[in-house]
């Protein structure tokens, strides 16, 4: 058995390139490796993907914020909500008078602001809870939730 470059006054390319001598032009296409050209032609097309998905990394982690800052102002006012059905109906219209929102709420929300509107209804008193705080859009629409408390029983004042 003969190996495919014996007795060649030079190296060889293997047969399945052609067997063609490694010093010619047409082995360097064989080399292994990245040339210069391609090399930056793979960093600029890396620099474009970057450049064109930062800002959809940017507005996520925005996205991120602003539904964390809805999720406590929900629960703030779900909580305040609770608060004022359970208390007895002679303490609701003080409690209404002085509503603040709580320590966590004002950590988190910055410049929250708590406010309360009271109505009749057939079903009770409609009292609607605002919640609002310098973040874009919610001064001007500021979350609010409605919540009826029981009238007062009969012959109480």
């Amino acid at each position: 058995m003969t190996r495919w470059n014996q007795g060649t006054p030079w190296p060889r390319c293997p047969p399945e390139h052609g067997g063609m001598p490694r010093t010619s032009r047409a082995a360097a296409a064989f080399r292994p490796g990245l040339s210069t050209v391609e090399t930056l032609a793979a960093l600029a097309l890396l620099a474009v993907v970057m450049a064109s998905t930062m800002p959809v990394f940017v507005r996520h982690g925005r996205l991120l914020a602003d539904s964390r800052q809805e999720r406590v102002a929900i629960e703030e006012l779900a909580n305040q909500a609770a608060w004022l059905v359970a208390l007895p109906v002679d303490r609701r219209a003080a409690a209404l008078a002085t509503l603040a929102p709580s320590a966590v709420a004002a950590r988190r929300l910055p410049g929250a602001e708590l406010t309360a509107t009271r109505g009749p209804s057939p079903l009770g008193d409609r009292v609607v809870l605002n919640l609002a705080w310098h973040a874009t859009g919610r001064r001007e629409h500021p979350l609010s939730l409605a919540v009826w408390l029981p009238a007062p029983p009969e012959g109480t004042p």
